[in-house]
Protein backbone atom coordinates (compact mmCIF):
# COMPACT_ATOMS: atom_id res chain seq x y z
CA UNK A 1 0.00 0.00 0.00
CA UNK A 2 2.94 2.29 0.85
CA UNK A 3 4.53 1.80 -2.17
CA UNK A 4 1.30 2.59 -4.57
CA UNK A 5 0.95 5.91 -2.11
CA UNK A 6 4.75 6.62 -3.57
CA UNK A 7 4.21 5.90 -6.75
CA UNK A 8 0.91 8.19 -7.44
CA UNK A 9 2.52 10.75 -5.23
CA UNK A 10 5.37 10.30 -7.76
CA UNK A 11 3.31 10.71 -10.91
CA UNK A 12 1.72 13.60 -9.64
CA UNK A 13 4.86 15.62 -8.77
CA UNK A 14 5.56 14.77 -12.53
CA UNK A 15 2.36 15.94 -13.77
CA UNK A 16 3.00 19.17 -11.85
CA UNK A 17 6.81 19.17 -13.35
CA UNK A 18 5.35 19.09 -16.86
CA UNK A 19 2.60 22.12 -16.49
CA UNK A 20 5.29 24.01 -14.77
CA UNK A 21 7.47 23.43 -18.24
CA UNK A 22 4.55 23.87 -20.25
CA UNK A 23 3.94 27.48 -18.60
CA UNK A 24 8.10 28.36 -18.47
CA UNK A 25 7.91 27.48 -22.25
CA UNK A 26 5.00 29.94 -23.20
CA UNK A 27 6.36 32.43 -21.29
CA UNK A 28 9.37 32.26 -23.44
CA UNK A 29 7.17 32.18 -26.41
CA UNK A 30 6.12 35.32 -25.52
CA UNK A 31 9.44 36.89 -24.67
CA UNK A 32 10.44 35.62 -27.79
CA UNK A 33 7.55 37.42 -29.93
CA UNK A 34 7.69 40.52 -27.49
CA UNK A 35 11.40 40.67 -28.28
CA UNK A 36 11.14 40.29 -32.13
CA UNK A 37 8.39 42.92 -32.31
CA UNK A 38 10.87 45.15 -30.32
CA UNK A 39 13.76 44.15 -32.72
CA UNK A 40 11.70 44.70 -36.13
CA UNK A 41 10.45 48.27 -34.58
CA UNK A 42 14.37 48.86 -33.71
CA UNK A 43 15.25 48.13 -37.27
CA UNK A 44 12.82 50.21 -38.75
CA UNK A 45 13.20 53.15 -36.46
CA UNK A 46 17.08 52.78 -37.08
CA UNK A 47 17.29 52.72 -40.98
CA UNK A 48 18.51 49.20 -41.21
CA UNK A 49 17.50 46.38 -43.80
CA UNK A 50 17.68 43.85 -41.28
CA UNK A 51 19.07 42.32 -38.19
CA UNK A 52 23.00 41.38 -40.49
CA UNK A 53 22.76 44.83 -42.02
CA UNK A 54 22.76 46.34 -37.99
CA UNK A 55 25.11 43.62 -36.70
CA UNK A 56 28.04 44.63 -38.95
CA UNK A 57 27.47 47.96 -37.92
CA UNK A 58 28.18 47.20 -34.50
CA UNK A 59 31.53 49.23 -33.04
CA UNK A 60 33.89 47.70 -30.33
CA UNK A 61 34.41 48.76 -26.82
CA UNK A 62 36.99 51.07 -27.68
CA UNK A 63 35.37 52.64 -30.55
CA UNK A 64 32.98 53.40 -28.23
CA UNK A 65 34.92 54.95 -25.45
CA UNK A 66 36.84 57.01 -28.43
CA UNK A 67 33.85 58.47 -29.38
CA UNK A 68 32.50 59.51 -25.61
CA UNK A 69 36.09 61.49 -25.72
CA UNK A 70 35.25 62.96 -28.66
CA UNK A 71 32.11 63.93 -27.54
CA UNK A 72 33.08 64.97 -24.28
CA UNK A 73 35.68 67.41 -26.07
CA UNK A 74 32.94 68.84 -28.47
CA UNK A 75 31.22 69.53 -25.59
CA UNK A 76 34.11 71.74 -23.75
CA UNK A 77 34.57 73.47 -26.85
CA UNK A 78 31.22 74.11 -27.31
CA UNK A 79 30.82 75.40 -23.53
CA UNK A 80 33.91 78.05 -24.27
CA UNK A 81 32.72 79.33 -27.04
CA UNK A 82 29.57 80.17 -26.06
CA UNK A 83 31.17 81.64 -22.90
CA UNK A 84 33.54 83.80 -25.40
CA UNK A 85 30.33 85.26 -27.24
CA UNK A 86 28.85 85.98 -23.82
CA UNK A 87 31.57 87.94 -22.99
CA UNK A 88 31.64 89.57 -26.71
CA UNK A 89 28.08 90.63 -26.78
CA UNK A 90 28.59 91.93 -23.26
CA UNK A 91 31.49 94.18 -23.98
CA UNK A 92 30.01 95.21 -27.37
CA UNK A 93 26.54 96.15 -25.59
CA UNK A 94 28.02 98.05 -22.45
CA UNK A 95 27.72 96.88 -18.93
CA UNK A 96 24.21 97.99 -18.70
CA UNK A 97 21.76 95.95 -21.20
CA UNK A 98 19.21 99.10 -19.96
CA UNK A 99 21.29 101.24 -22.23
CA UNK A 100 19.56 99.87 -25.52
CA UNK A 101 17.56 103.08 -26.60
CA UNK A 102 13.87 101.03 -27.13
CA UNK A 103 11.94 103.66 -28.65
CA UNK A 104 14.98 104.82 -31.25
CA UNK A 105 14.89 101.17 -32.14
CA UNK A 106 11.25 101.56 -32.86
CA UNK A 107 11.35 105.03 -34.85
CA UNK A 108 13.62 103.10 -36.93
CA UNK A 109 11.30 100.29 -37.52
CA UNK A 110 8.43 102.80 -38.01
CA UNK A 111 10.51 105.13 -40.25
CA UNK A 112 11.66 101.89 -42.24
CA UNK A 113 8.50 100.55 -42.69
CA UNK A 114 6.72 103.81 -44.23
CA UNK A 115 9.41 104.09 -46.42
CA UNK A 116 9.16 100.47 -47.36
CA UNK A 117 5.08 101.18 -47.72
CA UNK A 118 6.24 104.36 -49.94
CA UNK A 119 8.84 102.47 -51.99
CA UNK A 120 5.92 99.74 -52.78
CA UNK A 121 3.69 102.32 -54.18
CA UNK A 122 6.33 104.33 -56.16
CA UNK A 123 7.33 101.29 -58.06
CA UNK A 124 3.06 100.63 -58.63
CA UNK A 125 3.65 104.30 -59.66
CA UNK A 126 6.21 103.60 -61.65
CA UNK A 127 4.73 100.43 -63.19
CA UNK A 128 1.69 102.07 -64.44
CA UNK A 129 3.37 104.73 -66.05
CA UNK A 130 5.70 102.72 -68.13
CA UNK A 131 2.57 100.64 -69.32
CA UNK A 132 1.00 103.90 -70.25
CA UNK A 133 4.22 105.34 -72.26
CA UNK A 134 5.06 101.73 -73.77
CA UNK A 135 0.98 102.38 -75.38
CA UNK A 136 2.14 105.64 -76.28
CA UNK A 137 5.16 104.38 -78.32
CA UNK A 138 3.46 102.27 -79.46
CA UNK A 139 0.85 105.02 -81.09
CA UNK A 140 4.00 107.01 -82.39
CA UNK A 141 5.27 103.88 -83.51
CA UNK A 142 2.62 103.38 -85.74
CA UNK A 143 2.23 106.89 -86.47
CA UNK A 144 5.83 107.43 -87.48
CA UNK A 145 5.06 104.09 -89.96
CA UNK A 146 2.06 106.49 -91.49
CA UNK A 147 4.33 109.01 -92.28
CA UNK A 148 7.10 107.79 -93.36
CA UNK A 149 6.67 107.57 -97.18
CA UNK A 150 5.53 111.01 -96.90
CA UNK A 151 8.67 112.10 -94.88
CA UNK A 152 10.85 110.38 -97.64
CA UNK A 153 8.92 112.55 -100.13
CA UNK A 154 9.16 115.73 -98.50
CA UNK A 155 12.85 115.30 -97.78
CA UNK A 156 13.44 114.76 -101.48
CA UNK A 157 11.35 117.81 -102.36
CA UNK A 158 13.83 119.36 -99.70
CA UNK A 159 16.93 118.63 -101.13
CA UNK A 160 15.88 119.67 -104.50
CA UNK A 161 14.52 122.93 -103.07
CA UNK A 162 17.42 123.60 -101.65
CA UNK A 163 19.76 122.41 -104.56
CA UNK A 164 18.18 124.74 -106.57
CA UNK A 165 18.41 127.81 -103.84
CA UNK A 166 22.35 127.09 -103.82
CA UNK A 167 22.27 125.80 -100.71
CA UNK A 168 23.66 122.17 -99.33
CA UNK A 169 24.25 120.05 -100.79
CA UNK A 170 24.79 121.98 -104.11
CA UNK A 171 28.17 122.86 -103.75
CA UNK A 172 28.50 125.56 -105.93
CA UNK A 173 26.23 127.31 -104.32
CA UNK A 174 24.79 128.35 -107.57
CA UNK A 175 21.12 129.01 -107.52
CA UNK A 176 18.95 127.92 -110.61
CA UNK A 177 18.19 131.74 -111.63
CA UNK A 178 22.34 132.06 -111.28
CA UNK A 179 22.80 128.87 -113.45
CA UNK A 180 20.83 129.82 -116.29
CA UNK A 181 22.61 133.53 -116.25
CA UNK A 182 25.80 131.51 -115.93
CA UNK A 183 25.42 129.72 -119.10
CA UNK A 184 24.36 132.97 -120.87
CA UNK A 185 27.14 134.25 -120.03
CA UNK A 186 29.29 132.04 -121.39
CA UNK A 187 27.55 133.25 -124.82
CA UNK A 188 28.30 136.73 -124.12
CA UNK A 189 31.90 136.26 -123.28
CA UNK A 190 32.35 134.11 -126.23
CA UNK A 191 30.82 137.21 -128.12
CA UNK A 192 32.81 139.83 -125.93
CA UNK A 193 36.30 137.74 -126.51
CA UNK A 194 35.92 138.42 -130.34
CA UNK A 195 35.94 142.51 -129.92
CA UNK A 196 38.09 141.92 -126.95
CA UNK A 197 41.06 140.03 -129.18
CA UNK A 198 40.72 143.00 -131.92
CA UNK A 199 41.20 146.07 -129.05
CA UNK A 200 43.95 144.29 -126.62
CA UNK A 201 45.85 143.44 -130.07
CA UNK A 202 45.14 139.49 -128.91
CA UNK A 203 46.51 139.89 -125.33
CA UNK A 204 43.53 139.39 -123.51
CA UNK A 205 40.96 136.74 -123.61
CA UNK A 206 37.89 136.61 -121.14
CA UNK A 207 37.11 133.33 -119.33
CA UNK A 208 33.93 132.48 -117.52
CA UNK A 209 34.67 131.08 -114.00
CA UNK A 210 32.38 128.92 -111.90
CA UNK A 211 33.91 129.14 -108.90
CA UNK A 212 32.75 129.20 -105.39
CA UNK A 213 32.59 132.87 -104.26
CA UNK A 214 34.24 133.10 -100.77
CA UNK A 215 32.19 133.96 -97.61
CA UNK A 216 29.17 131.97 -98.52
CA UNK A 217 28.68 134.37 -102.05
CA UNK A 218 26.47 133.14 -104.80
CA UNK A 219 29.03 131.78 -107.26
CA UNK A 220 28.38 130.71 -110.92
CA UNK A 221 29.03 134.53 -112.48
CA UNK A 222 32.50 135.45 -112.06
CA UNK A 223 35.17 136.41 -114.67
CA UNK A 224 38.80 135.28 -115.06
CA UNK A 225 41.12 137.29 -117.83
CA UNK A 226 43.81 135.09 -119.57
CA UNK A 227 46.87 137.66 -120.28
CA UNK A 228 48.62 136.18 -123.20
CA UNK A 229 51.69 137.81 -122.06
CA UNK A 230 52.32 135.65 -118.40
CA UNK A 231 49.70 132.54 -120.11
CA UNK A 232 47.84 133.03 -116.71
CA UNK A 233 44.61 133.85 -115.55
CA UNK A 234 44.34 137.08 -113.57
CA UNK A 235 41.08 138.72 -111.98
CA UNK A 236 39.37 141.65 -113.66
CA UNK A 237 40.32 143.54 -110.79
CA UNK A 238 44.15 143.40 -111.99
CA UNK A 239 43.28 145.36 -114.93
CA UNK A 240 44.52 149.06 -115.78
CA UNK A 241 41.52 151.58 -115.91
CA UNK A 242 41.94 151.12 -119.87
CA UNK A 243 41.84 147.88 -119.69
CA UNK A 244 38.85 147.61 -117.57
CA UNK A 245 36.92 150.04 -120.50
CA UNK A 246 38.06 147.77 -123.00
CA UNK A 247 36.86 144.59 -121.24
CA UNK A 248 33.49 146.75 -120.67
CA UNK A 249 32.92 147.35 -123.88
CA UNK A 250 33.74 144.23 -125.51
CA UNK A 251 30.97 142.54 -122.87
CA UNK A 252 28.99 145.08 -123.86
CA UNK A 253 28.96 144.96 -127.52
CA UNK A 254 28.66 140.96 -126.49
CA UNK A 255 25.71 141.07 -124.79
CA UNK A 256 23.95 143.18 -127.75
CA UNK A 257 24.93 140.57 -129.98
CA UNK A 258 23.72 137.64 -128.06
CA UNK A 259 20.30 139.28 -127.01
CA UNK A 260 20.12 140.17 -131.13
CA UNK A 261 20.28 136.30 -132.12
CA UNK A 262 18.13 135.48 -129.32
CA UNK A 263 15.51 137.99 -130.25
CA UNK A 264 15.20 136.53 -133.60
CA UNK A 265 17.35 138.52 -135.54
CA UNK A 266 16.19 142.24 -133.96
CA UNK A 267 19.21 144.17 -134.07
CA UNK A 268 19.88 147.08 -131.70
CA UNK A 269 20.75 149.67 -133.47
CA UNK A 270 21.72 152.37 -130.62
CA UNK A 271 24.64 152.26 -128.05
CA UNK A 272 25.80 154.12 -125.37
CA UNK A 273 28.60 154.32 -123.85
CA UNK A 274 28.65 156.60 -120.59
CA UNK A 275 32.33 157.92 -119.18
CA UNK A 276 35.31 155.75 -118.61
CA UNK A 277 37.26 157.53 -121.59
CA UNK A 278 39.06 159.52 -118.88
CA UNK A 279 41.07 156.67 -117.85
CA UNK A 280 42.58 155.66 -121.40
CA UNK A 281 45.77 156.32 -122.66
CA UNK A 282 45.79 157.99 -125.98
CA UNK A 283 46.71 155.08 -128.10
CA UNK A 284 43.75 153.09 -125.97
CA UNK A 285 41.42 155.82 -126.73
CA UNK A 286 42.45 155.84 -130.28
CA UNK A 287 41.46 152.11 -130.47
CA UNK A 288 38.30 152.42 -128.61
CA UNK A 289 37.59 155.01 -131.05
CA UNK A 290 38.40 153.50 -134.22
CA UNK A 291 35.69 150.08 -132.39
CA UNK A 292 33.03 152.42 -131.81
CA UNK A 293 33.66 153.98 -135.33
CA UNK A 294 33.25 150.49 -137.18
CA UNK A 295 29.90 149.90 -135.24
CA UNK A 296 28.84 153.13 -136.47
CA UNK A 297 29.95 152.16 -140.18
CA UNK A 298 28.54 149.12 -139.71
CA UNK A 299 25.26 150.68 -139.11
CA UNK A 300 24.41 151.43 -135.44
CA UNK A 301 23.91 154.71 -133.63
CA UNK A 302 26.63 154.92 -130.98
CA UNK A 303 26.09 157.49 -128.41
CA UNK A 304 28.90 158.78 -126.42
CA UNK A 305 28.82 160.79 -122.86
CA UNK A 306 32.46 162.03 -122.27
CA UNK A 307 34.20 165.27 -120.67
CA UNK A 308 37.25 164.08 -122.88
CA UNK A 309 38.28 167.20 -124.51
CA UNK A 310 40.32 165.25 -126.92
CA UNK A 311 37.32 163.40 -128.33
CA UNK A 312 35.61 166.70 -129.48
CA UNK A 313 37.93 166.85 -132.84
CA UNK A 314 36.91 162.87 -133.32
CA UNK A 315 33.13 163.28 -132.99
CA UNK A 316 31.43 164.16 -135.83
CA UNK A 317 28.12 164.90 -134.12
CA UNK A 318 27.78 166.50 -130.92
CA UNK A 319 25.13 167.17 -127.87
CA UNK A 320 27.16 169.92 -125.63
CA UNK A 321 25.65 170.19 -122.24
CA UNK A 322 26.09 173.52 -120.65
CA UNK A 323 25.15 174.77 -117.81
CA UNK A 324 23.42 178.62 -117.29
CA UNK A 325 23.99 180.75 -114.30
CA UNK A 326 19.89 180.51 -114.34
CA UNK A 327 20.30 176.94 -112.82
CA UNK A 328 19.31 174.64 -115.81
CA UNK A 329 21.57 172.91 -118.02
CA UNK A 330 21.31 173.86 -121.79
CA UNK A 331 22.08 171.36 -124.80
CA UNK A 332 23.37 172.41 -128.05
CA UNK A 333 23.61 170.49 -130.88
CA UNK A 334 27.12 172.12 -132.11
CA UNK A 335 29.91 174.34 -130.32
CA UNK A 336 28.31 177.13 -132.70
CA UNK A 337 25.02 176.61 -132.78
CA UNK A 338 22.29 177.97 -131.14
CA UNK A 339 20.65 177.04 -128.25
CA UNK A 340 17.93 174.20 -129.21
CA UNK A 341 14.36 174.20 -127.37
CA UNK A 342 14.87 171.08 -124.94
CA UNK A 343 16.24 172.34 -121.24
CA UNK A 344 17.57 169.91 -118.58
CA UNK A 345 17.48 170.31 -114.65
Amino acid sequence: MAARIDAVAEERDRARAVVVADAARDERARAHLDARQELDALLAASGFDDLDAARAALISDEEIEGIDIAIADHAAQLSATRSRLLELELDAGGDDPSAHDVDVSRDAVELADAARTDAISAHAGAVRTAEALQDLLQQVDRALAEVQESADEAAAVIRLADSVAGRAPNTMRMDLETFVLAAELEEIVAAANVRLAEMSSGRYTLHHSDARAARGRASGLGLDVLDAHTGRRRPPQSLSGGETFLASLALALGLGEVVTARAGGIRLDTLFVDEGFGSLDPETLELALRTLDDLRAGGRTVGVISHVEAMKEQLPAQLLVASTPEGPSVIHQDAARAPVVKRAR
